[in-house]
This record gives C-alpha cells, sequence and structure tokens, in this order.
C-alpha cells in the first residue's frame, strides 16, 4: 500500500515517532511518506519522504502559537489551535491543505493513517483518500474547548477508520463521539511494535472504502 502518514507533532526531525512508523511500515513492502508541521525554517533541506507544513510565518501572529509550533508536540499544537482567534485557525488550516493536497499528488495513497484527532484530520478526508485517525485523549479535549472545532473533529472520526490510544479513550470515544457506536472501538498505540497493527487497520480503511 501507499501510506501517507499526517501528525499533529512536528515531523522535521528524522528520530520522532512518525518516522519509526514510517521506517516500520517500509520495512513491510509499504511505500510510505510523512506529512506534518515543521519547527525548522522552509529555506532548510527538507528530508526524503516527507512534505513539511510550514506554520511559521502564520503562528508569528500569536505568540502562543508560535511557542507551540517550536515546542514541536501534538499536544502543544492542539491545545493552541483551540484557542486562537478564528482569523488565525483559518489560515494555519489552508498553509495545512496546501501540503497535504500536494503530498496526496505526489504519493497517490491508498490509505491515509492520521496521529490524533485534530485540525489536519479532515483535511486528510478532503483529499478523498480511505483515512485511519488514531485518536488521544488530548485530542479530544482540545476539540471540546471549542464548539466548531468539535464539529470539524466530530465529522471527520464520522468519515474515517477511528482507532483509539488506550482503553479510556476509546470509552470516551463510543459513548459520545462515534456514530456507529455499537461497532465498538480498537485500542493500541500506534507505535512502531504495533505496526502490524497499523497495517491492518489501513488495510481495513481501503476494503471499506470498496465495499468489502
Amino acid at each position: 500500500m501507499r501510506i501517507l502518514i499526517i501528525d499533529h507533532g512536528c515531523c522535521d526531525h528524522p528520530h520522532t515517532r512518525v518516522h519509526r512508523l514510517r521506517e516500520a511500515l517500509a520495512a513491510r513492502g509499504h511505500e510510505a511518506t510523512v506529512c506534518g508541521p515543521s519547527s525548522v525554517s522552509q529555506l532548510e533541506q527538507q528530508q526524503p519522504c516527507l512534505h513539511s507544513i510550514h506554520l511559521h510565518d502564520v503562528a508569528a501572529a500569536s505568540r502562543k502559537l508560535l511557542a507551540a509550533v517550536k515546542d514541536g508536540s501534538a499536544a502543544a499544537f492542539l491545545e493552541t489551535v483551540a484557542t486562537v482567534p478564528s482569523r488565525l485557525l483559518g489560515l494555519v488550516r489552508e498553509t495545512a491543505r496546501q501540503m497535504i493536497a500536494e503530498a496526496a499528488d505526489v504519493l497517490y495513497p491508498d490509505v491515509i493513517f492520521v496521529l490524533h484527532a485534530g485540525i489536519l484530520t479532515d483535511l486528510a478526508v478532503e483529499t478523498g483518500a480511505p483515512v485511519v485517525v488514531h485518536v488521544s485523549a488530548v485530542d479530544l479535549l482540545a476539540a471540546d474547548a471549542r464548539p466548531s472545532l468539535r464539529r470539524l473533529v466530530a465529522a471527520a472520526i464520522d468519515s474515517s477508520l477511528v482507532v483509539a490510544a488506550d482503553e479510556p479513550t476509546a470509552t470516551t470515544l463510543v459513548a459520545r463521539w462515534l456514530h456507529d457506536a455499537a461497532a465498538g472501538c480498537e485500542a493500541w498505540p500506534a507505535e512502531e511494535t504495533q505496526v502490524e497493527k497499523i497495517e491492518a487497520a489501513c488495510a481495513r480503511a481501503v476494503a471499506r472504502r470498496r465495499g468489502a
């Protein structure tokens, strides 16, 4: 499979979790590419298999958002975008939309695997590819902080195959977020040790899209 991995944490360091996942999937014969925020300048050399979303120019309008981008963690990014003005959130999303679309045009993915349910999840859905979203508790807390963001994330979750990071998050998803709650929700960490489960989830998302 051609798998585009989108993370809400910064992806420009080669030893981050998202690149370990990419390498694990590549070792199993998949063509995997990463897309996500960058914590370095757009002028710096981009590493192979990475499409960086450069947010420094946009984030400069908000000290909080710039600090979150420099922090690099998905939690800092998700918590901060839930509090920024709507106009700034729109600029962040448009910048991300362009790079996700570019990454999808280059790879033409069979499926997109998204780490965290946040403002990039519905942009993955927009590409038209099947989406698997791996949801953490911090994602749902951030989305709940802003009604418009909650609607955005809820719609993206409804359009995706959903996996929880742990059992408490799975329980919350089933109780409050999943349209088809009767189907339940798998729970496992998105780590390279779980690459077979990631692979299987991606295959299910592709099969579901095909009506299998």
